[in-house]
């Protein structure tokens, strides 16, 4: 990956997490993304935002691919990561500083958008994002692989500079907040959001066990856990109050069920960011979904699972 030097957010997460070697990662992108255009995916020029997962590739990076395969990259001009703060406690939203200029991936470095990041910090409402919390954290990590897939080697190159920002510790206030002050960018030509969350997180290991009920689960295909139909209930709960674009009611879901995904900040506040965009209304599907448990080559016992969706908005 070469050595790092300051300014620069290194890959921490490639050789674990993904691919370090950028021939062996390519490759496994273009697989993933081929599959896609196979089916029938094309690039979708209205794409304003999507929902995509963020554990290792080679268990979600096939519902990543789903969405990634429908950005018209000929468009874009600046790309809104949003993702969870797993590990650190961070005070409301945090990107990084004007030192940072880009990030770096194995198969090139991705800049960021310092006019955009610059007019942010002017704001006075996001802190900063220290390097070793950034670089420790995966959640936007993860979408960068088919960012420079798509960005840096696809047959159409353009300019874009990243906006990458951790949603630490908020309430539903500060989720509105926040939504109302990203709105106007996600209204702008050339603007795509990725959100990043996976889903639920069931079993002893994540403190969750609770499933959906047995009447949910009956619409939903069995797997290979004993709960996968119960579980994909309970996620699929969740996804349709996100497509009803219904910021109260996930809410009241999340409180109700206490179901364990990472993502409910961020996604939150792209649902307040859309609920002031009324004038050019912008809906949102949900096109995929896994889970850890259900994937062929997994070992048992299946003890427990992690849930992977992802969702356009257009």
């Amino acid at each position: 990956m070469g050595s790092s030097r300051p300014g620069v957010r290194r890959p921490i997460h490639a050789g674990s997490w993904y691919e370090d070697d950028p021939d062996i990662l390519r490759a496994e992108l273009r697989q993933m993304l081929g599959a896609e255009f196979a089916e029938g995916a094309t690039p979708d020029p209205g794409l304003k935002a999507v929902i995509s997962p963020h554990a290792g590739l080679r268990y979600s990076g096939s519902v990543a691919a789903c969405v990634f395969a429908r950005l018209d990259v000929s468009k874009l001009s600046r790309v809104v990561l949003l993702g969870p703060s797993h590990h650190a406690r961070l005070e409301g939203c945090a990107i990084p500083g004007p030192e940072v200029a880009a990030y770096r991936t194995p198969l090139g470095d991705l800049p960021l958008d310092q006019e955009t990041l610059a007019a942010l910090r002017e704001s006075k409402e996001f802190s900063h994002l220290p390097m070793h919390v950034d670089e420790a954290e995966h959640s936007v990590e993860m979408q960068l692989p088919f960012l420079a897939e798509l960005l840096l080697h696809g047959p159409k190159r353009p300019s874009v500079g990243l906006v990458p920002m951790l949603v630490g510790q908020v309430n539903a206030q500060s989720e509105a907040r926040y939504g109302k002050l990203l709105a106007p960018l996600l209204q702008q030509e050339g603007t795509l959001f990725v959100i990043s969350s996976d889903f639920c997180h069931w079993g002893a290991q994540f403190g969750y066990t609770r499933v959906g009920s047995t009447s949910l689960a009956r619409t939903y295909r069995e797997g290979p856990h004993p709960d996968n139909a119960r579980i994909e209930g309970l996620d699929r709960e969740g996804m349709a109050l996100i497509e009803q674009q219904d910021a109260e009611g996930f809410r009241k879901y999340l409180q109700r069920e206490g179901n364990t995904i990472c993502g409910r900040h961020p996604i939150l506040v792209l649902l307040e960011a859309l609920s002031t965009c009324q004038s050019s209304p912008v809906a949102v599907d949900f096109v995929k979904y896994a889970q850890s448990s259900a994937l062929p080559g997994m070992p048992p016992p299946r003890t427990a699972s992690v849930s992977y969706a992802c969702a356009l908005c257009r």
